[in-house]
């Protein structure tokens, strides 16, 4: 019997020993389970934080270019307006009306807010870092510096960069015959008009190509990666 009993206590101190090891087992693929689980949280955090700060980057920086181009059209649709006003013939003109009521303060208002729109045009074709659109800044450049002397005889200074300076009580110290022969019959104004129109409309087709780019980008960023399509979540 004694035999039998000390068999029985092995059996049974071996049938211990295993369940000690298996709960030990059991406690360590546990924790392991749960570290994969909190590595696999941690990938899946960082991942959409990354793809948040992409896009948002994305989307700022397509803001950024859209706001300029947007800027350097309605800037340039400006100069036209306000080179037709300027350019105009005939009894309704401006200066038809100056010669008439004796005052050129229409004419210089004009004139001033050519100069404006002109400087922050020219301002966008130079921010743009384009070659093209610093193709259109260059001939803008040239057609002022061939005026420039007439110009100088209106108060209006052309600088090194190209924009223009006005002398406000020199421009409004001026008769409006030499006003109508330089804004209305020089040619300067109706050759920017041109120019300016151009880069109205080059800036409108930058601004659809740009968002054009800016979809097709975020979809072969995301959209070829699976659950990172959902971007947005």
């Amino acid at each position: 019997m004694r035999v039998t009993r000390n068999y029985m206590n092995s059996l049974l101190g071996a049938n211990n020993s295993l369940n000690g090891t298996s709960s030990l087992l059991q406690r360590a693929l546990s924790r392991s389970s749960k570290g994969r689980n909190i590595n696999r949280s941690a990938r899946l955090k960082n991942s959409k934080v990354n793809r948040n700060v992409l896009l948002g980057s994305m989307v700022q920086n397509t803001g950024n270019t859209q706001k300029l181009y947007y800027n350097m059209k309605y800037h340039a649709g400006q100069v036209s307006d306000y080179a037709k006003k300027l350019t105009e013939k005939g009894d309704s003109s401006l200066f038809a009306k100056a010669k008439e009521s004796g005052s050129t303060a229409e004419v210089v208002a004009n004139i001033k807010g050519f100069v404006g729109q002109y400087n922050s045009m020219l301002q966008n074709l130079k921010d743009s870092g384009s070659m093209a659109y610093n193709n259109y800044a260059a001939q803008l450049n040239s057609i002022s510096g061939l005026n420039s002397s007439e110009l100088a005889s209106c108060g209006i200074t052309r600088k090194s960069d190209g924009s223009l300076l006005v002398d406000d009580k020199k421009l409004g110290s001026v008769d409006v015959e030499t006003l109508e022969k330089v804004w209305n019959e020089s040619g300067f104004v109706s050759r920017t008009a041109v120019w300016a129109d151009a880069v109205e409309s080059a800036a409108e087709r930058s601004m659809e190509a740009k968002a054009s780019s800016s979809y097709s980008n975020l979809f072969n960023n995301y959209g070829s990666k699976g659950n990172y399509f959902n971007f947005f979540s």
